[in-house]
């Protein structure tokens, strides 16, 4: 539709341009005759209409580039697509999952970390992470995050304990290691194995 509009409004002008030579090539003779009056009038009347035409295309055109960057969608952040989950020409509403993506240089790995020595991490805290997929490599990270729950309180299914029979099972807290990248190697879902110095 836009393609069209652009169309129409080139063919609109090129129709003014003629017109108003026309009108300057009669003017341009030595003697007008009543018959070259009407002419002109005619043509400047077609001119009219034709700027009218011009005027509503220009403004159409304008309203149409004003949706199309509505209908832009901009990233928070650079990063690498990982999945799409729409097609080309699917329509999405307001809301809508359309793709998922993550900031390669911005690395990290949960951990849930027994509450027994729990009390031992702090933030800043030294780590070192090994990937299966890289053995016998070693990437430096820190300790970000402290979790304020145990991860029990997340459960999709929590244990009601109806009987009122208690069994004490050490809890775990999650903690968020910061890892810094080498390389872009490190993907996100990979399994790792952790070490966290808690003597900082």
């Amino acid at each position: 539709r836009f393609e069209e509009d652009q169309a129409r409004l080139r063919a609109a002008e090129q129709t003014a341009v003629r017109a108003r030579a026309a009108i300057s090539g009669a003017k341009a003779g030595a003697e007008v005759t009543q018959t070259g009056l009407q002419q002109v009038q005619v043509i400047a009347e077609q001119i009219a209409s034709v700027d009218a035409q011009i005027d509503a295309l220009a403004a159409r055109r304008e309203q149409q580039r004003l949706d199309l960057g509505r209908r832009q969608i901009v990233a928070a952040f650079d990063g690498v697509i990982d999945q799409t989950v729409v097609d080309p020409g699917e329509y999405v509403s307001p809301g809508s999952r359309i793709l998922l993506y993550h900031d390669p240089h911005t690395v990290w790995v949960d951990v849930n970390v027994k509450e027994t020595e729990f009390r031992k991490l702090k933030v800043g805290a030294s780590a070192k992470v090994k990937v299966d997929a890289y053995p016998g490599r070693t990437f430096e990270a820190k300790v970000q995050r402290l979790g304020g729950a145990a991860t029990s309180q997340f459960a999709l299914l929590p244990n009601p304990n109806p009987s009122g029979n208690f069994t004490k099972v050490t809890q775990r807290l999650p903690v968020r290691l910061a890892i810094t990248q080498q390389q872009n190697l490190l993907r996100p879902g990979m399994m790792a194995e952790v070490t966290i110095d808690a003597t900082d």
